[in-house]
């Protein structure tokens, strides 16, 4: 494969289509390495998502300026998790820099970079040093200087960008104490790293790096046991339909209420981002400014619960799936109800409303359709409704039905609530 000098249309999107594969193979990785600001397990998860969203808008792109809109309107309108609202702005501000040229040269790399992180930088509330931020600028001000000292060539801008960023990632527990005592690398840095590796893949034929294996290091155990959470109960995240002139008020009223504040956006569409304990008036600060919709709120204890179980399952041998748990009293009846869900406090909620069989699973680890399948096969009824409680769940239960001579309907249900 030759070097490529500028970087076409069909070429970004395969960038940004390698970039999504390269999350997905290190999502583990990454979400073991998730300490900082909530050592809840999701950041590979996070990133991931944000960009199969992208990847999904790509579908129906051609030409640079599509591509690129695409890119800019997916990750704003599919950022996950903290993390994936920071990688929107870095995606963005790329984006929004190549939509202006039928070819990105290394030029156009330089000045997308600067964009993406003044975007990042500017995107959240207190800027943290240790972070992905810190990774991001390193790579840019590599390669701007590099670029100053005359360097042009697209592949050699990148080594720049990927050296500094992996050194960048390398400090990043030098400049947050959290990261140090639990003895890892900042999650965020790391996934943006790889965004460096996937370009490089596509310009110079490079391969990818492998995922390591990552040791969960005692202080993040305890933080998984609930030892150490935090003391931001909820995380709250919506797409605000408000006037630009509205979120400086709208920003400050959130900064009473918690931290890890995030919100991007513009011309009327943001996406926002905070951990509170404050649900009501994380939400009340968004019909004051404008239109709040796609509200998600987590408890990040039971998520951290949830990442507890998620670690256990991991190193349990492939050969030992998941155990099906029955109801205490599974009577035979006409119809019986399998569920998905996890964590003790769920399973007795879903067994006291009737529900004859939970599968354990939910967004960190999705069960299988044999799982599943074992769980409706457990239960005594001619006639099966189950309830995936998550949208990634809900075309593997469609599987069930076709494996089994019991009847199985799908309600597609996307959380247990």
């Amino acid at each position: 494969m030759s070097r490529l000098e500028e970087l076409a249309p069909a070429d970004l999107r395969r960038v940004v289509v390698t970039y999504r594969d390269a999350l997905r193979a290190h999502q583990d990785e990454l979400n073991r390495l998730n300490v900082y600001p909530v050592p809840d397990g999701d950041t590979g998860t996070n990133m991931a998502l944000t960009l199969e969203s992208v990847v999904g808008e790509l579908d129906s792109a051609d030409g640079m300026d599509e591509i690129c809109h695409a890119v800019s309107h997916g990750s704003l309108m599919g950022a996950r998790g903290n993390s994936g609202v920071i990688l929107s702005q870095i995606l963005r501000g790329l984006a929004d820099t190549f939509s202006d040229h039928d070819e990105a040269s290394g030029a156009d790399l330089v000045a997308g970079l600067r964009r993406a992180t003044d975007a990042a930088y500017q995107a959240v509330l207190r800027p943290v040093e240790g972070t992905i931020l810190t990774v991001v600028r390193a790579a840019t001000e590599a390669v701007e200087s590099a670029h100053e000292s005359g360097e042009e060539s697209l592949t050699a801008l990148l080594d720049r960008a990927a050296v500094a960023a992996r050194e960048a990632v390398e400090r990043t527990p030098e400049l947050l104490p959290v990261l140090k005592e639990a003895g890892v690398v900042d999650a965020g840095g790391q996934g943006f790293a790889l965004m460096i590796d996937a370009f490089l893949a596509v310009v110079d034929g490079r391969p990818l790096p492998e995922p390591e294996v990552v040791a969960t290091p005692p202080a993040v155990e305890a933080h998984m046991h609930g030892d150490d959470a935090s003391s931001l109960r909820y995380e709250v995240m919506y797409l605000l339909e408000a006037k630009d002139s509205t979120i400086p008020a709208f920003k400050d009223t959130w900064a009473s209420l918690g931290d890890s504040i995030v919100v991007v956006g513009g011309d009327g569409m943001w996406n926002c981002h905070v951990h509170t304990n404050d649900v009501g008036a994380a939400i009340e600060a968004g019909i004051e400014a404008g239109r709040p919709r796609s509200i998600r709120v987590t408890d990040l204890l039971d998520q951290v619960e949830e990442e507890q179980w998620v670690r256990e399952q991991t190193e349990t041998s492939a050969a030992h799936p998941p155990a099906v748990e029955p109801a205490t009293a599974a009577e035979p009846c006409t119809t019986a109800v399998v569920a998905v869900g996890v964590g003790e406090g769920v399973q007795r909620l879903l067994n006291s409303l009737g529900v004859q069989a939970v599968v354990a699973g939910g967004q960190s680890m999705n069960p299988s359709t044999a799982q599943i399948l074992e769980a409706v096969d457990h239960c005594p009824a001619d006639s099966v409704i189950v309830l995936p409680n998550n949208k990634n769940i809900i075309p593997v239960a469609e599987q069930v039905d076709a494996l089994t001579t019991r009847r199985v309907e799908v309600v597609p249900t996307q959380a247990v609530v």
